[in-house]
């Protein structure tokens, strides 16, 4: 069941997406804290990985979606969720390709996924991991209400330099207070 907003569908991923997917998986500037050399996710590798998650049962803790422009059908990219501990915290995980990047189209799809996960799920908090140079990254998590809980200095080894690894986290009372337009009808535990 496709998840719709303004200008965007978040939608079950395809095989006929494997290409758009690869563009977005094999380049340095979009694969984000996953940034790695060679770049080689091959078609066999995603039609692999995409058949194994069609024939899985073991999919009911994560969530993988592609993100449709929804006037031109566009792949926009890719975001996902997956549960650490079921229907109670949750990894999000986006990329984009580099053509949408600062014009909304994360926040909307991250803002649209939230709903989802802590209205439908009942998730009570969830993560984002980044690293500490993708700005981008860091912003949007704070536009949506995330804060910084850990930050593990120089984990992270890119183009000969150390970063450090950030974990974000938005807890479900944070996330209602932002959004006072939605109800939450899970009581607290």
């Amino acid at each position: 069941m496709p998840i719709e907003g303004k200008r965007i569908i978040l939608r079950e991923r395809r095989k006929s997406d494997i290409p758009d997917r690869m563009k977005l998986k094999n380049n340095l500037e979009t694969q984000g804290i996953a940034q790695s050399l060679p770049l080689d996710y091959t078609t066999e590798m995603y039609e692999k990985a995409h058949d194994k998650r069609e024939l899985s049962t073991l999919t009911s803790s994560e969530g993988l979606f592609v993100i449709e422009e929804k006037e031109t059908k566009k792949f926009v990219g890719d975001i996902s969720y997956s549960e650490l501990n079921p229907r109670l915290s949750a990894v999000v995980g986006i990329g984009l390709l580099k053509e949408f990047w600062g014009k909304g189209y994360g926040y909307e799809a991250h803002e649209l996924l939230l709903e989802f996960l802590f209205q439908e799920v009942g998730l009570r908090v969830s993560y984002w991991w980044t690293w500490s140079q993708n700005i981008g990254s860091i912003k949007l998590a704070e536009k949506s209400g995330y804060s910084i809980v850990i930050r593990s200095r120089d984990a992270i080894f890119k183009g000969g330099k150390l970063y450090d690894f950030l974990i974000l986290e938005l807890p479900r009372e944070e996330y209602y207070e932002r959004h006072p337009e939605l109800v939450d009808e899970l009581p607290g535990l």
